[in-house]
């Protein structure tokens, strides 16, 4: 009896080691290793970038040129040549607006831009905001071919406590442990005439390219809805001169 008891003891506690939850990476260390390996510590919020650009929407039949210039991870101005009408949009510091061809202007609802950051340069992303600024979870690991991507949710500390509402502000981050570089984003976007309306937009990052050392995706592929956007970059201007990007 007293051999049966401590083989069934020993065999429980194998049972009970190999039931040891395993530990998990740390969703702030993910990011501080994606940020070093793209080089997200030559941004700074007087940093600024120049970006030329074709963008491709899916319901379009020619590509159309487009400009971004970004001050930091702040201000954005794009301008995009439409089959209607040169459009400009502008944000700045949270508020921002679209500036149509016939001189109205449109502002843009805050409950978009209070939080989001630009998205063509992913160390202009949420993912490179200091630790103070952003919550980081990981998530789970998924398989990506060769490779394999770490994935992130984003909360930006300052957010609101209910619920529906900061959900709204979470960015989710795939990030490859081969490279450390960004390889897809995932976030909410509202309609800007009801807040409700919402449309989980996701962007996948190809064919990086170093420009003075900042990791720059020149293929990027938006997918919302029914829409996708293939955005091809022609050039990258790092420190380039400011633009403006005031508000009327």
């Amino acid at each position: 009896m007293r051999i049966v008891c401590s083989l069934l003891a020993i065999a429980f506690s194998l049972t009970a080691s190999a039931q040891t939850p395993a530990t998990h990476p740390d969703g702030r260390s993910i990011l501080e290793r994606s940020s070093a390996a793209m080089g997200c510590s030559l941004i700074n919020p007087n940093t600024a970038i120049h970006v030329a650009a074709h963008l491709q929407a899916s319901s379009l039949p020619a590509p159309m040129a487009l400009t971004i210039d970004s001050q930091g991870n702040s201000r954005w101005r794009s301008e995009l040549d439409t089959p209607k009408e040169h459009k400009v949009t502008i944000v700045n510091n949270g508020k921002g607006q679209m500036r149509h061809a016939d001189g109205r202007v449109t502002p843009l609802a805050e409950n978009n831009t209070s939080h989001q950051r630009p998205m063509h340069i992913p160390c202009l992303t949420n993912i490179a905001l200091p630790p103070g600024a952003v919550d980081a979870t990981y998530v789970r690991t998924e398989a990506a071919g060769a490779d394999s991507l770490d994935v992130v949710e984003l909360l930006p500390v300052a957010r609101p406590a209910l619920k529906t509402a900061a959900d709204r502000m979470k960015t989710t981050a795939w990030i490859s442990q081969t490279t450390g570089y960004l390889a897809r984003l995932q976030y909410v976007n509202t309609a800007e005439q009801d807040s409700n309306d919402t449309q989980t937009v996701e962007i996948d990052y190809f064919d990086y390219r170093l420009i003075d050392g900042l990791a720059v995706p020149f293929h990027q592929v938006t997918h919302s809805g029914k829409l996708t956007l293939d955005l091809q970059l022609d050039s990258v201007q790092l420190n380039a001169p400011t633009a403006d990007f005031q508000l009327r």
